[in-house]
């Protein structure tokens, strides 16, 4: 099924997409040629997204997540006419102690953007994960309703948009398979998250469901199985967190070697080239 977004000079292949919802939001799998491909389609995402919520009521907020997805926002340097003075940037997951996932969004492309420091909300540096999670989840609450609405019936903060990674296991964030912040039921925002080798805050997957547009990218052959499984098997609650994202809008972006064993595609010929 062809998409077309935006003018016809963009350079993004929408040509294979499966629609998979059939309740009262969207649910979408596309499959990308190239990671490359994929990596232009998930800027493009954030500067349609961001263009409609500042035109609509002034102020847009997304969260990002480290490693390749985070990377792959480096294409926004190149977005025109946004007014970045306005844009709230959060993190999906973090590592108190390092900042990693500020100092990628830093380097890569916020700085160059122009959001200013005071819009890029990091976690504060200390080794209690909880409070941690307590200080980033008051963070998102001390904006205004007009920057951060808050859902009537949860009383969550909805984020226009949130980006997310998979890892070959599942995991998205810091909720891995069958721990205790996939099994979460507090009701918490932020989740302190303390496992071996792993101290870490997390969105919840509460709070990520709780999103007007949630975008899931995953690429690689070594996640084709755990793709197929999160979108085609019937699962346990917690065994693959990536299946249990379930925002209003939910949107998979695979490039061919991560979506070469979804069923949608069996009968095309895909090149899941891993090296590009």
């Amino acid at each position: 099924m062809a998409r077309t977004r935006g003018s016809e000079d963009d350079d993004v292949d929408w040509a294979r997409e499966v629609d998979a919802g059939d309740g009262d939001g969207e649910f979408v799998v596309e499959a990308f040629d190239t990671r490359d491909d994929l990596a232009r389609a998930l800027c493009l995402e954030v500067e349609e997204n961001a263009r409609g919520c500042l035109q609509e009521r002034g102020a847009f907020t997304m969260a990002v997540p480290g490693g390749s997805v985070a990377k792959a926002l480096r294409g926004l340097r190149e977005a025109e006419g946004l007014d970045w003075d306005r844009v709230h940037v959060f993190f999906v997951n973090e590592r108190p102690g390092e900042q990693k996932c500020a100092k990628l969004a830093k380097e890569t492309w916020t700085e160059a953007c122009g959001i200013p420091d005071a819009n890029v909300h990091c976690v504060m540096a200390s080794d209690d994960v909880e409070a941690c999670a307590a200080d980033y989840e008051k963070q998102m609450r001390s904006l205004d309703e007009n920057q951060m609405p808050i859902d009537e019936e949860n009383g969550m903060p909805v984020f226009d948009l949130i980006l997310l990674g998979m890892g070959a296991d599942g995991h998205v964030g810091s909720i891995y398979p069958n721990s205790a912040a996939a099994n979460d039921e507090t009701g918490a925002c932020v989740l302190g998250v303390d496992m071996p080798g792993k101290r870490t805050v997390t969105m919840s997957m509460a709070l990520i469901n709780t999103a007007d547009r949630v975008v899931l990218a995953a690429t690689g052959s070594e996640k084709a199985e755990t793709v197929r499984a999160a979108l085609e098997d019937e699962l346990e609650w917690g065994e693959i967190p990536g299946s249990m994202v379930d925002a209003f809008s939910t949107i998979w972006f695979l490039d061919l070697a991560a979506a070469s064993k979804l069923s949608a595609y069996e009968d095309m010929d895909m090149d899941t080239d891993d090296d590009e």
